[in-house]
């Protein structure tokens, strides 16, 4: 349950139990004999597992309490011995079974807590590192991009300090991103040249129309032609546009994406952003979009033929509130928006321009009255960032510069005071780098470079060697901000924490609700959190075949991975209950997923809100939700293995083995008739390979009552099935939700199944939500000595009605969260 290494299948065990001595060994042998041996004795062992010669006693050097322990699950799901088992152990022997495990158990915690549970160093992840330079240095840098992706965790999660290695590439990677970011914040020279071209009409010039290796050709509804430009540094587009939207219609869209013309055929750009619309024509809205030039496609320094476009091109395309173009030709249309009324004493302005033939006041119209293009963006010169950074810039002499600057940004980089020894370790750095370049600036940005790649930066270091300990205020600080806002503390953190009165858990708890109330809250904590729990990247890695469902959008992913944060978000933001998770009255959708699912008309924006969900299917939880029933599907079909397996570990906490390696595939046709199985009928042919079955029937009755949803989450009555590769998908068999639990309740369909969740599996749920927060707040797997305190956090979760933010102070005040 605790440990890194993968969990067994113990689903067909648990009479095991039997042989725990607390019964007394005459009461013990019979028991284990009769209930036991027949399948984990002598003569027999299923799934590996022998349990007349399996250690009972914590201190044995081969105890296995990951074995006891998913045993005592077992025995209290109801499902060990089997429910069609005719010898079934009595009510008050499975109590007293129960009891002793727990009391063997918690023995086992007792010996291991000074042995695990913490972790010393634990690096910043990818997210972490990007947020913390970024609001360190005040430059808003790509840091990450040249960083490996972090490997998940046994328990899902990424910032697992047992996972996070280290590499000499990577060192090298962050002192390039740390050079990179000072070179930004504190530049040295004159201020550069400010680039701005503004246009009130597209511009005059074609863009390659053919297609080049089967990409759809660039044919944005309005161009700006960037002539010269920065290389690097921010840049600016601001746009002015309104619409006219008839009654009924969901506002429409901007995209804006920066390019160049790279030859006759490709025009290669990225987007910047996108915006609804929603003022009148004759009132635009102003939108601001910004990035970093370094990160776009730009020209070189060929001449491309004919073509107009010798630098850059801001370009802007017109969509539905669904994601779809808007072209000229159908409804939308570029043109200049009629100026505001003259004020009193001034001439009026000239007629509005007509609207272009076939336009109307009832169609859907899009006008851009003036588009514009800074770079860089210099609001401060010299920056923001440098005088921060710099904070004796007045200073005559270097050497009292340095007495202020290299323990300022040491206070800051290490989240907490330097040392004397560090001081002095810097101040000797800079005099060695100080005779090798020309400027007290490009020697003290070395100094910061070196400091950047300094463990006490890029790890969060809690020293102390093998002996617990309470935090310390900074350190408490630190463990607080990475949990809640993914960065480093902030100012308010800091200075409790210089004042010794972050420790006070009343401060505490009030630093906890204030963190939980800020945009990092969603921005970074639920959406991380929610990322590696549901395991949204799953939504990444299928590939939707447009054979199977030819009207699917791609661009409805996006909306899809937001749905379960946004309904994370909002629990929290309402103070509701955890259990909506299982299942719930309402959801969080988009107007393109709100389109997508037949749902009630949502406000036409890209921003999740709330639905109330009416009659016909319940989409409510997770288990309705896009990103769990896309994401574990195969892009053709639903795969009911895929679901259960993501119920039973992601929301009881009761993991099946994983697969081995050479598992069989299904038949998808029976050879005799030539007809498709059904999915039940393969998966009943795949549990009677023997080295299947064992782990399979108690795994597939889970995930048949979802097959009512398709691979893109939308609701059928047949199952797709393909009988030649050549041949597109066939309408197959009417679908069977009916199925068997494990404990032998009969289930029909998903609503059926989420009743049973509520009903009969609340606790397990409650102890799963409690040990991935747990998990993620600590950045490390959960060990033996860890068992109390997630019992705990189950209790405090469950006497406060399954709220989440009772759950989250709980955490925040655990002796596990504040002790090294």
């Amino acid at each position: 349950m605790f440990s890194n290494r993968p969990v067994r299948n113990f689903f067909h065990v648990i009479p095991l139990l039997l042989a725990i001595p607390v019964l007394g060994e005459p009461q013990f042998r019979p028991l284990l004999e009769k209930y036991c041996h027949s399948c984990h004795g002598p003569e027999k062992q299923k799934g590996d597992l022998r349990f007349d010669t399996l250690p009972v006693e914590p201190s044995a050097k081969d105890f296995d309490g990951e074995t006891w322990h998913d045993a005592l699950d077992q025995l209290n799901l109801g499902e060990m011995p089997p429910p069609k088992e005719k010898l079934q152990p009595t009510a008050q022997e499975r109590q007293a079974l129960t009891d002793a495990l727990t009391q063997i158990l918690d023995k086992e915690a007792g010996l291991k807590k000074e042995q695990a549970g913490h972790v010393h160093l634990r690096r910043l992840t990818r997210d972490a590192y990007q947020n913390t330079m970024a609001e360190l240095l005040g430059v808003r840098l790509d840091y990450s991009k040249d960083l490996p992706p972090e490997p998940a965790s046994p328990d899902g999660f990424l910032n697992d300090g047992a996972t996070l290695e280290t590499s000499p590439s990577q060192l090298e990677a962050y002192l390039a991103a740390a050079r990179r970011g000072l070179a930004e914040a504190i530049p040295e020279g004159d201020k550069p040249e400010v680039f701005t071209f503004q246009a009130q009409e597209t511009a005059v010039g074609q863009l390659p129309a053919k297609r080049d290796g089967g990409a759809t050709p660039v044919n944005p509804e309005f161009l700006l032609d960037v002539k010269k430009f920065p290389r690097e540094g921010e840049f600016k587009v601001t746009i002015h546009a309104g619409a006219n939207i008839p009654e009924g219609e969901a506002f429409p869209r901007l995209r804006v994406s920066i390019g160049n013309v790279a030859g006759i055929i490709h025009v290669p750009r990225k987007v910047v952003g996108e915006a609804e619309v929603s003022a009148p024509l004759d009132k635009p809205q102003t939108f601001t979009f910004t990035g970093r030039m370094e990160d776009f496609p730009q020209s070189g320094d060929r001449d491309f033929g004919n073509s107009p476009f010798k630098g850059i091109i801001v370009m802007v395309d017109f969509l539905t509130a669904d994601g779809k173009e808007l072209r000229y030709k159908d409804r939308a249309y570029v043109a200049p928006i009629p100026k505001p009324k003259a004020k009193k004493g001034e001439e009026p302005p000239p007629p509005p321009p007509p609207l272009p033939k076939g336009a109307t006041g009832t169609r859907l119209d899009i006008a851009i009255a003036s588009i514009t293009y800074e770079a860089p963006v210099l609001t401060f010169w010299p920056p923001e960032s440098r005088q921060r950074l710099l904070t004796s810039c007045d200073c005559d002499e270097e050497s009292d510069r340095l007495k202020d600057d290299i323990p300022a940004f040491l206070r800051a980089a290490f989240r907490r005071p330097p040392t004397d020894a560090e001081v002095g370790q810097y101040a000797t750095l800079f005099e060695q780098m100080r005779g090798r370049t020309d400027t007290y600036e490009a020697a003290i940005k070395e100094v910061f470079a070196a400091i950047l790649v300094s463990p006490h930066f890029l790890y969060i270091v809690e020293p102390g060697g093998e002996k617990h300990r309470p935090l310390t205020n900074h350190e408490l600080a630190t463990r607080l901000a990475y949990f809640l806002r993914d960065s480093q503390p902030d100012a308010t953190l800091s200075e409790l924490a210089d004042q010794g009165q972050l420790t006070d858990p009343a401060i505490l708890r009030r630093e906890t609700d204030r963190l939980l109330g800020s945009p990092e809250a969603k921005g970074r904590f639920l959406k991380n959190f929610a990322n590696q729990w549901f395991d949204l990247d799953a939504l990444d890695r299928v590939a939707v075949n447009p054979e199977f469902y030819p009207g699917f959008d791609n661009s409805l992913k996006e909306g899809m991975r937001e749905e379960p944060v946004a309904f994370l978000a909002e629990i929290l933001a309402t103070d509701g209950s955890c259990l909506d998770v299982l299942d719930s009255d309402w959801t969080m959708a988009n107007h393109s997923l709100a389109i997508h699912f037949g749902l009630t008309v949502v406000p036409a924006t890209c921003q999740c809100s709330q639905v109330t969900l009416q009659g016909g299917v319940r989409r409510g939880g997770i288990l309705g939700q896009a990103a769990f029933l896309v994401g574990q599907s195969n892009g053709e079909y639903a795969h009911p293995i895929k679901r259960a397996v993501f119920i039973l570990d992601k929301l009881l906490d009761t993991p099946p083995a994983p697969p081995p390696p050479d598992v069989p595939g299904l038949a998808a046709t029976n050879p005799a008739t030539k007809t498709p199985f059904t999915i039940k009928e393969r998966l009943a042919l795949h549990r009677e390979k023997e080295s299947c079955g064992n782990c399979h029937k108690n795994i597939d009755p889970w995930g048949i009552p979802l097959q009512q949803f398709d691979a893109i989450g939308l609701p059928r009555d047949t199952s797709p099935v393909r009988l030649s590769g050549k041949k597109p998908p066939q309408t197959g068999a009417p679908i069977d939700t009916s199925s068997e639990l494990p404990d032998g309740t009969a289930i029909h369909g998903e609503a059926q199944l989420k009743n049973f969740l509520l009903e009969e599996r609340r606790d397990f749920f409650a102890r799963s939500i409690s040990k991935k927060l747990l998990t993620y707040a600590l950045g490390r797997s959960l060990a033996p000595s860890d068992r109390k305190t997630v019992k705990s956090l189950q209790t405090t979760l469950v006497e406060n009605d399954y709220r989440l933010r009772p759950l989250l102070h709980a955490i925040v005040q655990s002796a596990a969260f504040r002790t090294k």
